[in-house]
Parts: C-alpha cells; structure tokens; sequence
C-alpha cells in the first residue's frame, strides 16, 4: 500500500480510465505489432471499467469479453471496434510517412 492507502494496482486502474491515457496504452501496443501486447492493454483497460459495465456496452457477454482476452483468445475487429467505442475511443489508420508519387 502507498501512504496515501492505494495499491499500485489501485491506482493503475484508476488512471486506465482516462481516455487520453487510454489511448495512449493501446496505441503504443498497436505500434509494437504485439498481438499479445494488444491483449494486454485492452484487458486492464476493461478491468478497470469492469467486465460487466463493457458487457451492458458493447452486447458483449462477459464470458466472450474474458475468452477474447485470454492468452489463447483472439479479439475479431467487430469485438475491437466495439470494446473501443464503449470506452469512447475509435480506430483509425494513417500514413506512416507520405507516400512518393
């Protein structure tokens, strides 16, 4: 425990909830084309709002959001898009450097 009384683990989940932070965590999993990386990330953000609140968002049962995230799971990008827009962000693609004409 801190001296203020939160755990580490506490206070992770805590700032997971803030969208720009968020963002950030998956956006930098997504760089390291790391699937597992990406499962990751995605998994302590939905702990962080707890199972059952992405349930009721995204249609979801709890158990698919567990299995998807799971070391042998495998997130479909309909599953991705929809466990981002519950935690209102979005997915988007763009240049890595201008492309020669």
């Amino acid at each position: 425990m801190s001296a203020k009384g939160k755990s580490f683990n506490d206070y992770l989940m805590e700032k997971l909830k803030d969208p720009e932070l968020a963002c950030h965590f998956i956006s930098e999993a997504m760089i390291e084309h790391d699937p597992e990386y990406l499962k990751v990330a995605l998994g302590d953000i939905v702990k962080a709002y707890g199972v059952g609140y992405i349930s009721e968002q995204t249609g979801l049962g709890r158990q698919t959001i567990y299995k998807m995230l799971s070391e042998k799971g495998n997130p479909t990008h309909k599953n991705l898009v929809a466990i981002l827009d519950a935690l209102g962000l979005e997915l988007t693609v763009k240049p890595k450097k201008p492309i020669a004409s």
